[in-house]
């Protein structure tokens, strides 16, 4: 864990939890290989680098922003792109599987809180592979009309929600996501299953950072 925070601190601060919200593609779903995939199909129409097997580590270790300047995309590119991207991976969502035991995980953590998700995917992509995979465990899906912005979606939630800051937390696999949270001043779990490695997240300080999906009970029961 990290954060300085002592035991009996986050056990309070864990305790005050009512809502976890979550992003979808690689925390929830193994949708990286096939973003990956699809990113490279595109990249000679959008002009942007297509991305070599032994690439793949060097980017999942640098913040989003740094990615986007390595393959050489300019930030007013990125909406048109991910507009292609998310219509893209609608054709392929009924061959994504959900992460090791994430399933098992959020039906015992929907016993306890009211589960959500904020994602930069579209609803109906998200929709779609939960009822494929039978995962009714969420109260609510948002999309985030920006990769980046993320915060305001949270923000917007705990209005709509009646929620406290210190009610919610995010999990998420991306430093984007911990920009969010520390946006919006809720706590942060990341997780170094999906876009970003352990080491990458660990320098922006999330509040905790896991490395397994069971990890999440062991945390949050």
């Amino acid at each position: 864990m990290l954060g300085e925070f002592r035991p009996d601190e986050n056990e309070k601060r864990m305790e005050a939890k009512k809502t976890l919200v979550f992003d979808f593609d690689g925390t929830i779903a193994d949708t990286l290989p096939r973003i990956l995939s699809i990113s490279n199909r595109l990249s000679e129409d959008f002009g942007y680098r297509y991305v070599a097997d032994h690439e793949i580590e060097k980017l999942r270790g640098v913040r989003s922003r740094e990615a986007l300047k390595i393959l050489k995309i300019p930030l007013l590119r990125v909406p048109a792109i991910a507009l292609r991207m998310k219509a893209e991976l609608k054709k392929e969502m009924h061959l994504i599987q959900p992460i090791g035991s994430i399933k098992e995980v959020l039906e015992e953590l929907k016993t306890m809180y009211q589960l959500g998700i904020v994602t930069s995917n579209s609803q109906p992509n998200v929709e779609r592979f939960l009822a494929a995979n039978s995962m009714t465990f969420f109260e609510f899906v948002y999309s985030s009309p920006s990769l980046f912005g993320k915060s305001r979606v949270l923000k917007q939630l705990l209005k709509r929600q009646q929620l406290q800051q210190q009610e919610m937390a995010y999990i998420g696999d991306e430093t984007r996501d911990i920009d969010a949270a520390k946006k919006t001043g809720i706590d942060m779990i990341a997780v170094s299953w999906g876009a970003n490695t352990a080491e990458a997240l660990a320098q922006l300080n999330p509040q905790h950072l896991i490395y397994h999906p069971d990890e999440l009970l062991t945390l949050l029961r």
